[in-house]
């Protein structure tokens, strides 16, 4: 094998890898990389699997996904979450960190976790999906909760 040929076997497999790669991000559920993320961020806190399994029914039900993601972030989560290292940074890097936090602290608020002071000794439950406009105003950051 002469040295040109093999140079362009190499990167001929290196590109049928890499658009292999870039279909499975951009093809995969949005649901399961969800599940992913929450798990990854909240694996400290001693959640049982009911409460996230109740959390993603609920979403599913209600159709929220389209609610609070746009399109164009759910395929910036994707990106980030399986490219994401030290050596380099893509695009967007801001918007795929508020956008994690997003998804997660709505995981928490659709939980027991800030009316139980974050303590997180207290069994975490799952309380209903959280929705500002369909649940009555409550401020779980409010002194009621946190008094001195």
């Amino acid at each position: 094998m002469r040295r040109r040929k093999f140079f362009k076997l190499s990167f001929l497999s290196l590109g049928a890898v890499a658009a292999g790669g870039g279909a499975y991000v951009f093809f995969e559920k949005f649901e399961e990389l969800a599940k992913k993320i929450i798990l990854a961020d909240t694996a400290g806190l001693g959640i049982d699997r009911d409460v996230y399994d109740q959390f993603f029914i609920d979403i599913k039900k209600k159709r929220k996904w389209d609610s609070i993601f746009f399109s164009h972030h759910k395929q910036i989560l994707k990106w980030h979450y399986y490219i994401n290292n030290p050596l380099f940074t893509l695009p967007y890097k801001t918007s795929y960190e508020v956008n994690r936090s997003k998804l997660v602290g709505t995981f928490l608020l659709s939980t027991n976790f800030f009316y139980e002071k974050m303590n997180p000794q207290v069994k975490i439950k799952y309380i209903g999906l959280h929705d500002p406009y369909e649940r009555s105003c409550a401020n779980p950051f409010s002194n009621i909760y946190y008094q001195s």
